[in-house]
């Protein structure tokens, strides 16, 4: 007889292992993509956001077949997927050489990766109640972003030393975090990791017609596209504004990271305490405050300052949105709809780094930064204007009426 979940413990393992791959995609993202590609190259400075535009866009072609796909399977085994073809995509990065690999590179490691996240928040969505979900993301989102965090200053640290090593670096987290799964996460839907679920009989396009669903898919996509636009003017702008190294600049967002990382599982809270989408507006806005004030300084305590305010804003929309689309997932079709979640985000930051790369190309960063501002300004806008008539009423509030109607 199967051993019963330990529902209290298992968030820790499966965010042990999201911290780990979190520390691969820090490595390769901001450390690989935004400093060894244009520097170690030779390319210019539109190149990070075609890579990420390349790993975005397989992401978001992939992750909504992904969850489906999950939806039939053992969720373990989603995760185990995923870690098993982003290790060796990783890994090939150490040996290429031509600017036009490393585009490959990216899109499979995007579509490697759009085995992960459905699956984790599948997970999450199917082991807990509503009004507990938000505190769970919150949780997971603080793994995701201290592991990237951690990725991001491992890597620009060691890129002057060994500047390939970065790639062995990342795939070994990779590894880790496969067995870290392996060993640690349960499967708890079959009896057997390879066993299918029966085959679902309820049609995937009912769900997707929800005019909530819609709702909240247009929110996730505005709100990606607008960090994403921000990501290719961070080098730039320490370059041309601020007149410091990258390594100087990664140094300085060590604050703004951590105070990110640390608000997440509050966050998770706001979004399980208030209706989802005030947070989700009221980050936007936050966000977009920061970006606005960037340009006004060239002083790099002050650019850090902002940076903070910035990473909490962010960090304040996204447990909201995650929680949001769970709450509409019906039992049949969660792996579906949060793969469409995760599938936007990764549009987002295929679109969004495409986006802001050019505009730093053409205009320069603190262009991108507003360009980015007016993105999350639109994001908020929508989130107040549908929220305030249209939104389902919050799960708690739910839980709470159906207590006293009992």
């Amino acid at each position: 007889m199967r051993k019963p979940i330990e529902i209290g413990r298992f968030p820790y393992p499966l965010g042990a292992a999201v911290l780990l791959v979190q520390v691969a995609l820090g490595i390769t993202i901001f450390a690989g993509f935004q400093e060894f590609i244009p520097n170690y190259l030779g390319t210019g400075d539109d190149w990070p956001g075609y890579l990420l535009g390349a790993y975005g866009a397989a992401r978001f072609l992939a992750e909504t077949p992904t969850g489906a796909l999950n939806d039939r399977l053992e969720r373990k085994l989603g995760l185990l997927i995923g870690f098993s073809l982003m290790a060796p995509a990783v890994a090939a990065m150490a040996l290429l050489e031509e600017p036009w690999h490393f585009l490959f590179a990216a899109a499979v490691l995007g579509a490697a990766t759009a085995f992960l996240w459905p699956a984790t928040y599948a997970i999450t969505a199917d082991l807990y109640p509503p009004q507990e979900r938000g505190r769970i993301v919150g949780f997971l989102n603080f793994a995701q972003l201290a592991g990237f965090g951690i990725g991001a200053l491992a890597g620009a640290f060691l890129l002057p030393v060994e500047p390939r090593s970065i790639f062995v670096l990342g795939s070994g987290a990779i590894v880790l975090a496969f067995l870290a799964a392996l060993r640690y996460v349960p499967a708890y839907r079959h009896e057997r990791l390879f066993a299918l679920a029966p085959r679902l009989h309820s049609s995937p396009w009912a769900a997707l017609r929800s005019r909530h669903v819609l709702t909240v898919a247009v929110l996730i996509l505005l709100g990606t596209t607008s960090l994403g636009a921000a990501i290719p003017a961070i080098r730039p702008y320490g370059e041309q504004q601020l007149r410091v190294s990258f390594e100087a600049l990664t140094v300085a967002l060590i604050p703004s990271i951590v105070l990110g990382a640390l608000a997440y599982v509050p966050a998770g809270h706001a979004a399980d305490r208030r209706p989802r989408w005030q947070p989700l507006a009221g980050g936007q806005l936050l966000a977009a405050a920061g970006l606005l004030s960037l340009g006004s300084t060239d002083a790099l305590p002050a650019a850090a300052a902002i940076a903070v305010f910035i990473f909490l804003g962010n960090v304040l929309s996204v447990p909201a949105w995650n929680a949001a689309m769970m709450d509409l997932a019906p039992p049949d079709r969660r792996g579906m709809l949060v793969g469409l979640a995760v599938a936007l985000s990764g549009l987002g930051l295929s679109v969004g780094p495409v986006l802001g790369g050019t505009v730093v190309e053409r205009f320069g960063p603190i262009a991108a930064f507003r360009t980015s501002a007016a993105i999350s300004v639109v994001t908020a806008l929508v989130a107040v204007g549908y929220g305030v008539r249209l939104w389902p009423p919050h799960p708690a509030v739910v839980v709470r009426r159906e207590a006293e109607e009992a």
